[in-house]
């Protein structure tokens, strides 16, 4: 299935909560059997209606700072700085590209690749 907007319901879904209410059945009784508000009902009628139920929206919020390169540059920095703390990878980032980033903003990269980020504490 192919979902449609960041949380939206799937194509497949809407197409048929739109083939309901247009082969005769209510907007009530059709959002009770799809389990959706009536309002979403209505929503998805005018997004059919203007040609527009399988167009997928784009994301809202900030975009990101941090492109691939700047992630590789990171990636990269873990390989030659094992034992650098996040605070310093952020510093190091900015010294070779010169974006400034948080270390918490270092941390979500890190998580993006399955990196989990704990120093060994001198420990052998």
């Amino acid at each position: 299935m192919k979902v449609v907007g960041s949380r939206g319901y799937a194509l497949e879904l809407r197409e048929r909560i739109v083939q309901a209410v247009t082969g005769g059945q209510s907007v009530t009784a059709t959002a009770q059997q799809f389990s959706v508000h009536p309002t979403t009902v209505q929503r998805y009628l005018t997004l059919a209606h203007d040609g527009r139920l399988g167009q997928v929206r784009t994301p809202s919020g900030r975009p990101r700072r941090v492109t691939s390169t700047h992630e590789v540059q990171l990636l990269r920095q873990l390989g030659d700085h094992a034992d650098a703390t996040l605070v310093e990878h952020a510093r190091m980032l900015e010294e070779a590209t010169g974006l400034k980033i948080s270390f918490k903003t270092a941390d979500r990269v890190f998580a993006r690749h399955g990196i989990t980020h704990k120093k060994n504490g001198g420990r052998q």
